[in-house]
């Protein structure tokens, strides 16, 4: 269901950018900026959302008292809409006439004529987050070994994520991305540090206890 939703979403994305790109009075760019900007942030935060349910789900930590079901839900769901959102991302960035990047600029990144270093961050990011919904696609066909270092990309893909995030564009120095980036990377990496030490708890334990 989330990736029909997923679909659905990211082709509304893409024609409202598409549209608002369309409809500007001028050669600027401003609505298309906005556009991409707004989408970018949303990719963001439901790719932060992502990682901090499956994060909770392995703890066994009981986020706003939502059981185990409701976070899969949220983990699952908020991952393949963070995609959708991407690909409203790159409409704005591929329509947008300042930034000049292209579909191979986004796809490698260091062939971008707009900030190559933060473009490559966000090409990483994206081709990170397909391998970890590949993964998830085809959990019940692969190796569990397998599926779990292929999720664990999510870890690299989020730090990408926040990388490209605070090199790119024109928000990257104001106080409120400052802020969002700073407190929800705090969020990630406590749970982080949690994580590491429930594995070595874990593997330190003597075997039936």
């Amino acid at each position: 269901m989330s990736w029909k939703l997923s679909a659905l979403v990211a082709l509304g994305l893409v024609a409202a950018v598409l549209l608002s790109g369309s409809s500007s009075a001028d050669e600027t760019g401003s609505a298309s900026w906005d556009a991409l900007r707004a989408a970018g942030f949303t990719a963001y935060l439901l790719t932060w959302l992502s990682v901090v349910a499956g994060l909770a789900l392995r703890l066994r930590v009981r986020l706003l008292l939502l059981s185990s079901t409701r976070l899969l839900e949220i983990h699952r769901a908020s991952a393949t809409l963070a995609l959708a959102f991407v690909a409203g991302h790159l409409a704005g960035i591929f329509i947008d006439p300042w930034t000049t990047i292209g579909p191979l600029d986004a796809a490698v990144g260091v062939t971008s004529p707009y900030r190559p270093a933060a473009v490559l961050l966000g090409s990483i990011a994206l081709w990170l987050m397909l391998a970890v919904l590949l993964s998830t696609a085809l959990a019940g066909r692969i190796h569990i070994a397998t599926w779990r270092a292929l999720h664990y990309l999510a870890f690299p893909a989020y730090l990408a994520t926040v990388l490209h995030g605070v090199t790119a564009g024109t928000d990257r120095g104001s106080a409120g991305a400052v802020w969002l980036f700073a407190s929800t990377s705090a969020v990630i990496a406590s749970l982080f540090v949690v994580r590491l030490f429930d594995i070595r708890t874990v593997r330190r334990s003597p075997q039936g206890s």
